[in-house]
């Protein structure tokens, strides 16, 4: 498995303190099944401005370790970009770096409690570019109502969706838990992934987030389809974007929306 989105560089944000902690979160997600892990420390304008080459630089090292402890897993390079209005012109500038470097993927992380208005505009103009943002845990943000229908709205003007791992594990609350099931169940989630930050809680596994959707009786296919676009992010390859399934709301809650 791939995992695109991952804290693991040492002492570098709010994920892994040491190279000790990312050393045994890559030997968690080895164990987990998973092969490739894109690190992708915060990047926040004007605040925590990471630069490329410091990733670059703390991957290698990061995997020049694990080689050393016999651990077969590698790091790639990326970030997590925290949306701003400028983020456009950043990249263009050389200072944000897109997810393995590949300049074909970005990972996007939204505000928790309200939407910027001009996300759509970013959106727009990074594909423009031929760079497809990803929407970072999207099951998170409170403003990301039961109809979702803001999220059908961010896939049809080019976005893809992130779900994490540790949501559907349950880890952020049931109310967290049933909004990631209930998205990928409507074929809102391209990708699932763990925003790992440390060796216990927030942990770089996958695979237990994947039995709890078997048992929710979320098809085989579309898990398949799921793990397949990580991959295909490390490749640099088009991802096909399913028709979602539109959301049934329920009438009083229509009802309630026209008052």
């Amino acid at each position: 498995m791939v995992d695109i989105h991952c804290h693991i560089l040492p002492n570098i944000d709010d994920g892994s303190n040491s190279m000790e902690t990312s050393i045994e979160m890559a030997r968690i997600a080895l164990e987990d099944g998973i092969k490739f892990i894109i690190a992708t420390p915060h990047y926040i304008e004007y605040e925590h401005e990471i630069p490329r080459e410091a990733i670059l630089k703390n991957c290698q090292e990061l995997n020049q370790f694990l080689i050393q402890k016999g651990i077969e897993l590698k790091i790639l390079p990326g970030a997590e970009v925290f949306i701003s209005p400028t983020i456009v012109e950043s990249y263009k500038k050389g200072k944000i770096i897109s997810l393995n470097d590949g300049r074909k993927y970005i990972l996007i992380e939204l505000p928790v409690a309200s939407f910027p208005e001009y996300t759509e505009d970013i959106i727009f103009e990074f594909k423009v570019m031929g760079i497809t943002p990803i929407i970072a845990h999207i099951e998170r943000y409170f403003y990301v109502k039961d109809d979702f229908e803001l999220v059908f709205r961010l896939i049809n003007k080019g976005a893809l969706i992130q779900v994490n791992s540790t949501s559907v594990m349950g880890l952020f609350g049931k109310e967290v838990k049933n909004k990631s099931i209930d998205l990928i169940k409507h074929r809102l989630v391209h990708f699932i992934a763990s925003d790992a930050h440390t060796t216990r809680g927030r942990v770089p596994k996958i695979s237990e987030a994947l039995e709890i959707l078997r048992k929710e009786r979320v098809d085989e296919s579309y898990i398949d389809y799921i793990l397949i676009n990580s991959q295909k992010v490390v490749r640099g390859e088009e991802i096909e974007i399913l028709d979602p399934i539109k959301k049934k709301v329920k009438w009083f809650y229509r009802l309630k929306r026209r008052f």
